[in-house]
């Protein structure tokens, strides 16, 4: 297994909202996590650092799962304590209120692989036949309305609410959370904010993600590059984990 990641604010934004981390536990085990941080000035910064650092630190302790229903359990837990930890530190303060931050990440242990979503974040998966295609769904308004067949995916894509998230991390008192295992053989895992799929298009990112030619390093460079080429508009974090055949065991 290789992976690589990184984390820019771009050429507009005179802050980074986003922070990423891929975290090991104590067998060896990996979880990939990118979080995009929402709220005024700095309280974005604040939610997703506070996500990621919260789970670099108890992932760190983690001693491994029994089964994967263990594992879930585990995810879900640790994501209702860090819902819990943001949603209180954004009372605290005017400055912080309204905080709080997509989570999207890829559990990696040797009970199975876990795909998890808040938001509208995103894991894209590559598959031996040639697929590239996401496997999160956003949790926005235009997502739902698409859902409903009130609007088309065409429409979807232009429509001036499909930033309006319906769902994140630390904003209410409650959280939604996505947790899918995925036991598919596949070549990949491409986890990223929407800095990158917000602006560069799908066959862009997955001509790079195809390429037999390019390192797992020089892949998520080239993608950042094609982010701040088009315009850098927005925070871009990109996570690439590449499987190799004994990992798809």
């Amino acid at each position: 297994m290789r992976y690589y990641g990184v984390t820019d604010k771009g050429l507009i934004r005179k802050t980074n909202q986003d922070n990423y981390v891929i975290a090991s536990n104590e067998v060896g085990d990996v979880f990939a996590i990118v979080c995009d941080g929402i709220g005024g000035g700095r309280a974005g910064d604040v939610a997703s650092k506070i996500a990621i650092d919260y789970f670099s630190e108890v992932f760190s302790e983690n001693a491994g799962f029994k089964d994967e229903e263990d594992a879930i359990r585990w995810i879900r837990f640790h994501l209702l304590k860090a819902n819990d930890i943001i949603f209180t530190k954004s009372t605290t303060s005017n400055v912080y209120r309204g905080m709080g931050t997509t989570f999207v990440g890829v559990l990696i242990c040797k009970v199975g692989r876990f795909v998890v979503n808040i938001g509208d974040s995103r894991v894209y998966c590559t598959y031996p036949d040639g697929r590239f295609i996401p496997i999160t769904k956003d949790h926005t308004l235009v997502n739902d309305l698409v859902k409903t067949g009130e609007i088309s995916i065409e429409e979807a894509e232009f429509h001036p609410k499909k930033n309006v998230l319906t769902n994140a991390l630390g904003v209410w008192d409650n959280v939604r959370i996505d947790i899918d295992p995925h036991p598919e053989r596949i070549n990949s895992f491409l986890i990223c904010s929407d800095g990158l799929y917000g602006y560069v298009e799908h066959e862009v990112i997955q001509k790079i993600m195809m390429s037999k030619e390019l390192s797992t390093t020089l892949k998520v460079r080239n993608l950042l590059n094609k982010s701040l080429k088009v315009g850098g508009y927005d925070n871009v974090t990109i996570i690439l984990i590449e499987l190799e055949a004994n990992d798809n065991r």
